[in-house]
């Protein structure tokens, strides 16, 4: 393994311990430090040492029970602990589903039901499985590895035993998930676009610029669709479509998100052809009349 690919695991790993604890100690909670006391050649084992400074574990017996121990978190996380569960063998046991229902049974115990099977687990599992922070620091040190060449699994040993085992093919089962987004605004309103790029495919957007700024939009309108496809409408550059358009803006865990989706398309406007020049009729005189006889006379 790269000493490039296995320092991000390392870093990655440091994040997962900070975050599990701000998780589920607090912004204030005694700082825990995670140390490589030994590389093993061969397998590139890495043995970790988890540990709270003598002040900070000083300060955890002042708080009592509120503060969890250096030890039971790495158990939490990797080991299963004294109830026989851990987030890496949590997320295992769902293979990248999401649960259907969670009911609290008690104030430190959750189920999940997913599938029609039950799965009790502790609350702090569960903060730990729903942090994005720690799902994202676990993504890191599981799955970014396995991604590498020559990396086929991912264990975690205690007392040379091994408790957990992730293969290459599990490693997607960790990617962190993406959060859901809140809608912030939905508007339908009614836009003209000129055509920079068509897509003949369903789930493919068009390319359409404003005026101002180029977007990317989906063709919700299967009338206009189905005439693209028969071919009973023609395109040529500069073509403009006056549509009803769809905005929807979502607040995600990455900042803002924007969709356009073209709901009807009203009118196609052919690009112009010839200049518009306005000419001005004048009315006729009596004299245009009578010439207008005379022509017809002859």
């Amino acid at each position: 393994m790269d000493v490039r690919d296995l320092a991000p695991a390392l870093l990655a790993v440091g994040s997962l311990f900070d975050a599990a604890n701000r998780t589920l100690n607090g912004a204030d909670a005694p700082k825990i430090s995670v140390n490589v006391v030994a590389t093993a050649p061969g397998s590139f084992e890495i043995v970790l040492d988890v540990v709270q400074s003598f002040y900070e574990q000083a300060r955890s017996l002042l708080v009592g029970d509120d503060v969890a121990a250096a030890l039971n978190l790495t158990g939490l996380i990797f080991l299963g602990g004294s109830v026989g569960t851990s987030l890496v063998w949590l997320i295992r046991r769902l293979q990248g589903r999401k649960p259907d229902r969670i009911e609290r049974l008690s104030p430190d115990t959750v189920r999940l039901t997913i599938d029609g099977e039950s799965i009790d687990v502790p609350m702090r599992l569960l903060r730990l499985y729903q942090d994005l922070a720690v799902r994202k620091a676990l993504e890191g040190v599981v799955s970014e590895p396995l991604k590498k060449e020559g990396i086929q699994k991912f264990k975690v040993l205690e007392a040379k035993k091994v408790q957990a085992e992730i293969s290459s093919q599990e490693a997607i089962w960790f990617v962190a998930p993406e959060p859901e987004g809140t809608v912030l605004l939905d508007d339908t309103r009614k836009a003209a676009f000129s055509i920079v790029s068509l897509a003949f495919k369903d789930d493919n957007k068009w390319r359409l610029h404003d005026g101002n700024s180029q977007i990317s939009a989906m063709i919700a309108d299967d009338d206009f669709k189905r005439r693209v496809d028969a071919n009973e409408i023609a395109f040529s550059k500069g073509d403009v479509l006056v549509c009803e358009v769809k905005v929807t803006q979502t607040q995600t865990g990455t900042g803002l998100k924007i969709e356009y989706t073209v709901v009807k398309v009203l009118e196609h406007i052919p690009a112009m052809k010839q200049l518009n020049l306005p000419i001005e009729e004048h009315p006729k005189s009596e004299d245009d009349d009578r010439d207008d006889d005379r022509l017809l006379d002859h």
